[in-house]
């Protein structure tokens, strides 16, 4: 995978392009019970990709998982993955995480432009407007994009961002997130918007960048489910409506509780009475009678 090589765009022209957010759910009315489960990635939209690897525990056990073996697809692409699940615990950890991987490679500038490009005076040019020229497709799921979407604030961004496109859409270092009880955590390595380093905001407080055409991140997204569950995913990435990407996804809660034996009652069979003995006989009584003498 090639490094997510920094451009000259400027974080502020970065943060015209990607909503940052950080929330806290609301809970949802979910009757249902469910086992502690954790995934590493799932996307729905255009370019579906199923929870993988997924595990879950329904009794309570731990499971582990690294089978991270994505689909061929130009969304996205991810080095290694980890996913666990016990009892009222569960955490996943990602690593290498790209986003439309080469999405400006496949960008040819138009010939005026690239005249424009060509010819740009030494100084002074940062005042040139930027062109409104429409984009191909990215082969990703996006809106239909021109040039004046771009992260850039003058002519020479987009030219330097068009000749020298940076690797990614999005690019993460690496992501983990764990949770126990009712509570959790999410911890992001390096992250980088077309390029573009950006600070990650704190967790414990919602910190929101200006929403723009070509994706809305939410990071720490935390759902109290109306069974007693608990649901925390790292990142959720809307790629202007028409994709949506969650990266380490750890849902908590008690395993069911087993069933109760029911106990068994033993056959039983009476017992017959102990046979009395027979009666005595009675003593006899002696009858005295005579005799006759003889001799």
């Amino acid at each position: 995978m090639r490094r997510l090589v920094p451009t000259i765009t400027t974080f502020a022209a970065v943060t015209g392009v990607v909503a940052f957010t950080v929330v806290a759910g609301a809970p949802v009315g979910n009757a249902a019970a469910r086992a502690s489960s954790a995934y590493a990635v799932s996307a729905d939209g255009q370019v579906p990709i199923a929870k993988t690897p997924y595990v879950e525990s329904l009794d309570g056990k731990r499971r582990t998982s690294s089978a991270l073996e994505l689909p061929k697809n130009p969304l996205l692409s991810v080095r290694a993955g980890t996913v666990t699940a016990g009892n009222d615990a569960a955490s996943v950890e990602l690593f290498d995480v790209v986003v439309g991987p080469d999405i400006l490679d496949q960008v040819k500038l138009p010939p005026d432009l690239k005249k424009s490009c060509a010819n740009l005076p030494a100084t002074g040019a940062d005042q040139l407007p930027i062109p409104n020229l429409p984009l191909p497709s990215l082969g990703i799921p996006l809106p239909d994009l021109k040039t004046v979407d771009l992260p850039v604030k003058n002519l020479p961004d987009l030219c330097k961002l068009l000749l020298t496109p940076p690797s990614s859409l999005l690019g993460i270092e690496s992501l983990s997130v764990w949770c126990s009880g009712d509570q959790g955590g999410v911890d992001i390595g390096a992250l980088t918007l077309l390029g573009q380093r950006v600070a990650v905001p704190t967790v414990k407080q919602s910190a929101t960048i200006p929403a723009a055409p070509l994706a809305t991140i939410t990071v720490n997204q935390q759902t109290k489910h109306a069974d007693g569950a608990f649901t925390i995913t790292g990142l959720t990435i809307n790629l202007g409506g028409a994709q949506t990407i969650r990266l380490a996804s750890a849902t908590c809660s008690k395993p069911a509780a087993k069933p109760t034996p029911k106990p068994t009652h033993p056959t039983t069979h009476p017992v017959p009475a102990p046979e009395q003995p027979a009666p005595a006989a009675p003593t006899p009584t002696p009858v005295k009678t005579h005799h006759p003498v003889t001799g």
